[in-house]
């Protein structure tokens, strides 16, 4: 077997990689000078080994279709500033206490500086915008922070609920994690001044990157390690939450009444567990969705949406950056955290 690290995403990073820096000193400058708590929060979150995976994107869909301008590095910084808020609201809401390894805001400080710390961020990325200047771009993250918000609403309607639907997954997977990556691709067509149509195929690039993306991040849940993951494993199931493999299992051709019964038993065993799931429910589970075909079905699932974002990504011309965007939606399927 070789021995040959594979690439991460941050690997293709490199057309991109003077503006990256620009985006991380822009994120700084939203830091307050005048509360040191704040901005012990923010910096903690700014620099907790976050892959700035959305500016990234954003910043290449620029590079590959035209240009990367002051503008779209605003933009880039603003993703990065909403979704880093949304981990702050989201570490509330699933009483988290590890995030990448490492303690969250919530778990140091209360869940009060969390929530407000997000908004704060919140606050200072329609500050961003605003001075952008072009009201489309206003109006597309605003859309994307309502969609969170129906996400978010939408899981909370759905937890525990056994007979959750692929239509209420994909809601909140586009709402909540694909939405972001869309308004990113799209901003940048729309600074670069394309087609309507063209900007249209570069927001179903992010938007199906993001499903992929989204995807395989419910796959690592069953197939990693807490170490790998830098949180607790099975964290969807425990809150209440069916995801993908698990929605591909209970849809198997070959499921019988015996097998659905069980599946279900496994799940309201962890779904009951106060502090971490049943172990022996949890093996069975896993065990079950390995037998019935739902992990490789899982992983065949991304790749049909890597494939979406592919093609949509077929109108540019060939060049460094197109090249990054396509080798950074193929690297999703290589994911180990």
């Amino acid at each position: 077997m070789s021995s040959v690290a594979q690439p991460t995403v941050s690997d293709f990073y490199a057309p991109v990689l003077n503006s990256l820096e620009q985006v991380k000193h822009r994120l700084v400058d939203v830091v307050p000078p005048d509360s040191q708590l704040l901005a012990m929060t923010l910096h903690q979150s700014l620099h907790s080994g976050g892959k700035y995976l959305r500016p990234a994107v954003t910043l290449l869909s620029g590079l590959a279709t035209g240009q990367v301008t002051d503008k779209l590095e605003e933009v880039a910084a603003v993703s990065e500033m909403i979704h880093i808020a949304t981990l702050l609201h989201d570490d509330v809401l699933d009483d988290a206490d590890l995030r990448r390894g490492k303690q969250t805001v919530r778990a140091q400080w209360g869940n009060t500086v969390s929530v407000l710390s997000g908004d704060y961020l919140l606050a200072q990325a329609s500050l961003k915008l605003a001075n952008v200047g072009i009201i489309r771009l206003v109006s597309v993250f605003a859309h994307v922070l309502a969609d969170l918000c129906d996400g978010e609403v939408e899981q909370i309607r759905s937890s525990f609920d056994l007979e959750t639907t692929w239509e209420s997954y994909y809601r909140k997977t586009i709402c909540k994690t694909a939405s972001l990556f869309a308004a990113g691709c799209e901003s940048a067509g729309v600074l670069n001044s394309l087609p309507e149509p063209q900007i249209q195929a570069l927001r179903e690039y992010g938007k199906n990157f993001g499903i992929a993306f989204q995807i395989v991040d419910d796959l690592l849940d069953y197939t990693s390690s807490e170490a790998e993951m830098g949180k607790p494993v099975l964290g969807d199931l425990r809150q209440g939450l069916l995801n993908a493999p698990v929605l591909l299992a209970l849809d198997a051709s070959t499921l019988s009444e015996t097998d659905r019964q069980a599946l279900r038993q496994h799940m309201e065993v962890i779904f009951q567990a106060e502090e971490a799931p049943a172990k022996a429910a949890a093996d069975a589970l896993k065990a079950m969705l390995v037998d019935l075909g739902a992990i490789e079905q899982t992983v065949q699932l991304a790749e049909s949406y890597v494939g979406r974002a592919l093609e949509a990504l077929s109108f540019a011309p060939a060049s460094e950056a197109k090249t990054a965007l396509e080798a950074l939606a193929s690297s999703v399927l290589r994911r180990r955290a």
